[in-house]
């Protein structure tokens, strides 16, 4: 029997990885942007959605997020401390960004969607999918309910910001940091990324930080990157991998989700989303006037995604992925502190 399952579970992840890649290749021959992210959302989405099983395995999606976490922290340079003063405005401002969206989005799924409260508090949150599936359905909300109105949410984030970046700015936006080809990457510093992964991947054990298997290597790549200990260069093929495999766990999201309850969920997501995108507007128009950091960059740090593919397109785009990382990591915090906090108080009043 364990043979079967283990057969089966090689199976779905075949079919996942499977799906994706020739979603992505399909997304490249069209010419359409981030091809290999895009791509491999819908390629696992309609796989998903059409009774194949396939998954990624958690070890995969974790090896990628280490690599991801490399892949922003090596990004990271001394000169960065000097920013460092101009960034306080902008994370106070995440504070009141995520209080003002989750409100909204709250009140939204309540009287529109007709929600109870812990599966409309728990779908407005602007991020932590995981996370608020599993703490909304222990504080009584619908669990399938909080996972499609994220995954939903997520997917239309992403692509929007993939082609509204490519529509409006370009593929070369932002700070364009250069990548390397594999070739061009030496053993020692091939040595060191594996040095620094496998340490930053066991700090992200004691570390209680949202995405910490990403977030632990992301700091330690950027503490020996900021003091020079030693300068990494990046390659560029990493980041196709973790599209397909990120794109690949985005999409697989959707398996077992009918039609009308993706239709349903699309309708209520697609109005809220653009709700959410139009707030980040604003958030990063007023924090680009008060402080004049840039403009791309605040809009991905304000960005209701994933951290992980917002974190990504950053790095693809180079439009300094530090920032928006740090700006993110800070969001997915304050909503699984939030969370708990606010339903475990109307628990002990009720």
């Amino acid at each position: 029997m364990s043979q079967t399952r283990r057969l089966a579970g090689l199976r779905a992840h075949a079919a996942a990885l499977a799906s994706a890649t020739a979603g992505g290749g399909v997304f490249a021959l069209a010419h359409l942007p981030m091809p290999w992210l895009l791509g491999a959302i819908t390629g696992t989405a309609i796989a998903v959605m059409s009774g194949v099983t396939a998954t990624i395995p958690k070890w995969l999606r974790n090896v990628v997020l280490v690599v991801l976490g490399l892949m922003i922290g090596a990004t990271l340079q001394p000169a960065i401390l000097t920013h460092l003063v101009r960034w306080p405005v902008s994370l106070a401002a995440v504070v009141v960004y995520v209080g003002v969206v989750t409100t909204a989005q709250y009140l939204y799924f309540r009287r529109v969607g007709g929600y109870d409260a812990p599966t409309a508090y728990f779908s407005a949150a602007p991020g932590g999918f995981m996370a608020m599936t599993v703490i909304g359905g222990e504080y009584g909300g619908a669990e399938r309910v909080i996972a499609l109105m994220h995954a939903v949410r997520i997917v239309l984030v992403v692509f929007a910001l993939v082609l509204g970046f490519h529509l409006l700015v370009g593929h070369g936006a932002g700070s364009a940091h250069r990548y390397v080809t594999l070739a061009d990457v030496s053993l020692r510093h091939w040595g060191v990324l594996v040095a620094v992964g496998l340490v930053g991947a066991a700090a992200s054990k004691v570390l209680r930080l949202p995405g910490a298997i990403m977030i632990g290597p992301l700091l330690a790549m950027g503490l020996v990157q900021i003091t020079g200990l030693t300068n990494v260069h990046v390659p560029s093929a990493p980041i196709l991998v973790a599209e397909v495999v990120l794109g690949s766990s985005i999409g697989a999201q959707f398996a077992g989700a009918s039609l009308a309850e993706v239709r349903r969920g699309l309708a209520l997501s697609v109005s809220a989303t653009l709700v959410m995108l139009l707030v980040s507007a604003g958030f990063a128009f007023g924090l680009r006037a008060l402080t004049g950091l840039d403009l791309e960059a605040l809009f991905l740090a304000f960005s209701p995604g994933g951290m992980s593919g917002i974190s990504l397109i950053a790095l693809a785009l180079g439009i300094e992925p530090a920032f928006v990382t740090v700006h993110n990591m800070l969001r997915v915090l304050i909503i699984l502190i939030a969370g708990p906090a606010v339903f475990s108080a109307r628990r002990r009043r009720a």
